[in-house]
Order: C-alpha cells, then sequence, then structure tokens
C-alpha cells in the first residue's frame, strides 16, 4: 500500500494495477503539476521564476520483470506500449513518446535491470499550462532513479525530464516545469534563476488568499504552436543585440537601453527583461504576505506577455479582463506557454467561490469555449515509495 499520506490518485493507480496486472505493484512514484507565480518564457532565455507545486498529481506503479519485455497502461489515454525495454519501436501517440521517450533517455545513461508492467494515471488537466506533460516525464524520472540506484541529484534528473520533450516530443522548453515539479516544499515557492541553475525557497508569506485557476476551454500545444517562434525569436534578438555590445552574453545583461533594432525582437526582449524584474519584486511581495503588490505584479505580467511576447488569445485576455474587475481579485494572467490554457488569479480566500461563479459565468455569455476552474493548495515536489503491496 502506498504511504497513509500519500495523494489519493497514488492508491488509485495502486489498485488499478493490480486489477490489469493480476497483483500488487512494487514500486510508485507520482509529480505534481504546477503553476508558475510569476516569469512567463525566462526559463529558456536564463532568467528568473518563481513555480509552486499544486496539488494534481501524476502517478506510476511498476513490477519489475523476469524478461526484458515493457507492457504500460494508461488508464487516462487508453492503450498500451508493449515492446522490449532496450529499445521500444516508434509510436504516434503523444503519451507514449513521453514514456518511450523516458525509458530511452534515462537508460542510455542508467541501464534497466529489467523490464517491467506499469500502469499511469493523474489527475493534472491536460494542455492547460499546468505542466501535465513535465508531471508524467518527472514521474517516470523519478521512479527510475529509485529504482535503479541510480546516483542522479535532482537537478540532473530535470535534466533528464527536459531531454525528453526536446529530443522525443520536438518542444525546445526550458527547466520550469520540471523544476517545479520535482524540487517543490509544502509552505515554498522556489525562486529560479536558470543562468546560474540555482534553485532558492521562498516561504509564503500570504495570508487568506486563494490560489485559482481558470481554464478558457482552449487547449494548446506547444510542438506544433508560435511557441518554437518566440524561443527562435529570442535567440536571433540576443544575437541582434551582441552585433552591436559584445559585451553582453546573456539576456541578463540586457536593458531595456540595449534593446535591438528590430520592433518585433525588442518586444520580445523587453518581455523578458521587464518579467526578470517582476521576479524578483513578486518575491518580495510573496515574503512579506503583500497580496495586492502582488496581485498588481501578476496583472502587469499579463500585459506584457499579451502585448510584447504575443502569446496570449482573446479568451485568456477575456478571463483576465472579468477576473480584475472582481473585488475579490487582487491580479490575473495568463500562464503557461500560452495560446490557450489558463489564467491564474490570486483572490481572497472568503470571496473565491463568488469570484469563480462571476466570472465564469460572464465568460460563458461572451465566448463558445467551455471553462472549468480550480482551487490549488501548494504542495511538495516528486515522490518514489517502495512500501509493502496492497493486499
Amino acid at each position: 500500500m502506498p504511504p497513509v499520506d500519500a495523494p489519493a490518485v497514488v492508491e488509485l493507480c495502486a489498485r488499478e494495477f493490480a486489477v490489469h496486472m493480476g497483483s500488487a505493484p512494487a514500486l510508485m512514484a507520482w509529480a505534481p503539476g504546477r503553476i508558475n507565480l510569476i516569469g512567463g518564457h525566462t526559463d529558456y532565455n536564463g532568467g528568473l521564476a518563481l513555480p509552486a507545486a499544486i496539488n494534481r498529481w501524476i502517478a506510476v506503479a511498476i513490477r519489475p520483470r523476469t524478461d526484458r519485455r515493457v507492457r504500460i497502461r494508461s488508464l487516462d489515454f487508453g492503450g498500451e506500449l508493449i515492446g522490449d525495454v532496450d529499445g521500444l519501436a516508434s509510436t504516434a501517440a503523444s503519451w507514449q513518446r513521453f514514456v518511450a521517450g523516458s525509458l530511452a533517455v534515462f537508460g542510455a545513461r542508467h541501464p534497466l535491470p529489467s523490464g517491467f508492467d506499469a500502469v499511469f494515471t493523474g489527475d493534472v488537466p491536460h494542455g492547460a499550462g499546468l505542466s501535465s506533460s513535465a508531471a508524467l516525464t518527472v514521474a517516470w524520472m523519478t521512479l527510475l532513479r529509485g529504482w535503479t540506484g541510480a546516483d542522479l541529484d535532482d537537478l540532473a534528473l530535470t535534466q533528464l525530464a527536459q531531454e525528453v520533450e526536446h529530443v522525443h516530443l520536438g518542444v525546445a522548453c526550458g527547466l520550469l516545469d520540471q523544476i517545479g515539479s520535482l524540487m517543490a516544499r509544502p509552505g515554498q515557492v522556489m525562486l529560479v534563476d536558470f543562468a546560474e541553475a540555482s534553485v532558492s525557497p521562498v516561504t509564503v508569506g500570504l495570508q487568506g488568499v486563494a490560489w485559482v485557476v481558470l481554464h478558457s476551454g482552449v487547449r494548446r500545444e506547444l510542438s506544433g504552436s508560435a511557441y518554437q517562434d518566440r524561443v527562435r525569436e529570442c535567440a536571433e534578438g540576443l544575437s541582434m543585440v551582441q552585433s552591436a555590445q559584445p559585451q553582453v552574453r546573456t539576456l541578463r545583461d540586457v536593458g531595456l537601453g540595449q534593446l535591438p533594432p528590430s520592433e518585433v525582437h525588442a518586444r520580445r526582449l523587453r518581455h523578458i527583461v521587464t518579467e526578470n524584474a517582476r521576479v524578483l519584486r513578486a518575491v518580495q511581495a510573496v515574503r512579506s504576505g503583500d497580496a495586492p503588490g502582488l496581485g498588481a505584479i501578476l496583472s502587469e505580467a499579463h500585459v506584457s506577455l499579451r502585448d510584447d511576447y504575443e502569446v496570449s488569445c482573446a479568451q485568456l485576455d477575456l478571463l483576465v479582463e472579468l477576473a480584475q474587475a472582481h473585488s475579490g481579485c487582487f491580479g490575473a494572467r495568463m500562464i503557461g506557454g500560452g495560446f490557450g490554457g489558463c489564467t491564474l488569479n490570486l483572490v481572497s480566500a472568503e470571496h473565491a467561490q463568488d469570484f469563480i461563479q462571476a466570472v465564469l459565468g460572464a465568460y460563458r455569455l461572451r465566448v463558445p469555449e467551455v471553462p472549468r476552474s480550480f482551487i490549488f493548495r501548494l504542495v511538495g515536489g516528486a515522490e518514489f515509495s517502495a512500501s509493502p503491496p496492497l493486499a
């Protein structure tokens, strides 16, 4: 049985494993989704961000075999991935590419001792900007590290999870999502410096607030979207700056007076420069419990993401507009890669339910998409368990 303090989805995964595989699992791991308070698109630009893990998880259960075969069942997406642990055939389904990629990337450095049977499931919303894909790869990497006893620190593990997305999914993501899912601690958010590859805990001093996430009803897919264009545009903008100012090494060296002459590239870099400054201001607001101050920073970030980085959409903008008009809301912004997904709203806890009803009610009168709402707690990162199996 999983530990008594494990999320409910972990026990569900263990029980479903027994149903589908005939006996209890031997090993389990689970990893949470994440919200990013502030620091949108800074991770792949060597910037700063302030992520936190949320109380939604993806759980993986396995039972080692005596041969080299693998049988992996997804409860949420349906179907199975069956093959050889030393080299799974190319797969079409997205979830299969994530799992096969995780096995390939980890196994190339730390050979797996045998094949296995596996079941995984979760309750992190998909395509919502809450890092369901990172939770999936981090859960698998955490399980494989625990099973093999590989000597891997947390940062190295996040880099393996990132490699899966780069190589097997074609998404040039940074490390924000993976760090948020693996390295979080309860009651804290993390100040991540991607230039220094460092993570510093920040104690949350906020009281009487709720983190409300509103899903626009617009699903996002990063690998086929303008996300890749933003990665390229930032690199091009930095190159333009360096051509004129050779002393500039990274975007952290760029000030607002050093932006490139190209209007598009100047807007992209202006977002990164001002967003890094907003992260540092947000750290102080979080520590001191300044909810109005933090809310104002969130709202500023949305304007920058909308106008300078151009990764919002009409539905996200409408949700933010409606949220900011509600008296119980301190501030709101889009979260995730953009082009759909969710908004993050800092709301007075006593007004949270009224806020959700009022905003989503007004939203549905103006768009055809069906929204959803979530209220999240901040939790710790991924965990591994070799507890006794189910009785």
